[in-house]
């Protein structure tokens, strides 16, 4: 079982979130794996974008098994301490 999988499991069954909690989950749970995506990226001014990219590519690997996207966006806290929106989740 991956990470990711991981991650989404522990998410009750009918609850929501977002990428951000994801994220932040990785980053307290699964550092190595976050820092791997990280250092894939290799070298770009934007690279916790791109490396946040991929993790909402990975959490949308698990759609219609785990996860529902929204058709609402979320407005959450990111990496950086800032508000902005991100994706919407059902755990299913």
């Amino acid at each position: 079982m991956g990470f990711i999988e991981k991650i989404l499991i522990d998410i009750k069954v009918g609850c929501f979130f977002d990428s951000h909690y994801v994220t932040e989950s990785m980053k307290r749970f699964f550092s190595d794996e976050y820092n791997e995506i990280i250092e894939g990226i290799g070298p770009t001014n934007e690279r916790t974008l791109r490396a946040h990219q991929k993790i909402g590519h990975l959490i949308k690997s698990f759609k219609g098994k785990l996860v529902e996207r929204q058709p609402a966006q979320s407005w959450s806290i990111n990496i950086n301490g800032k508000s902005n929106s991100c994706a919407l989740w059902k755990r299913i």
